[in-house]
């Protein structure tokens, strides 16, 4: 007379084992969605967990004694000797030095083309003066 899901009482057996299975799965996607949260705030640095600080120390005083080649292959990214490091440092303050050189005669420029507007201006409004007084 009944489905296989009835019991003697006329309920389903498997009403209550899907209820625990529902809410326990709500419960753990909320737990993972805070825990998700947690860690990308920790890679931001807006948080800090002890053991993920940990595992970045970790990471980074391994890094130190890898062989570069492998760095390289991992990141992508050419690892850079102590000599290479040292030579672009220098010339990105000697092209820093020279842009803000560069920099400081645009704004001369600029300053010297502003002064030629306003004097153009005063200029056209003299202009005018003497056309109303000329007319």
């Amino acid at each position: 007379m009944g489905s296989d899901n009835d019991d003697a009482s006329g309920k389903r057996k498997g009403r209550k084992v899907w209820l625990f299975v529902k809410n326990a799965s709500m419960a753990l996607t909320v737990f993972m969605f805070f825990l998700t949260v947690i860690l990308v705030l920790d890679a931001y640095k807006f948080v800090s967990i002890r053991h993920a600080k940990f595992a970045r120390k970790k990471v980074l005083t391994t890094l130190q004694y890898m062989d570069p080649a492998l760095i390289e292959a991992h990141t992508g990214m050419k690892v850079l000797t102590n000599e290479e490091f040292e030579s672009l440092n220098s010339e990105l303050e000697e092209t820093r030095s020279k842009i803000r050189e560069m920099n400081g005669q645009v704004q001369q420029k600029y300053s010297a083309v502003l002064k030629a507007q306003m004097d153009l201006q005063n200029m056209k409004s003299e202009i005018e003066e003497l056309k109303k007084v000329a007319a």
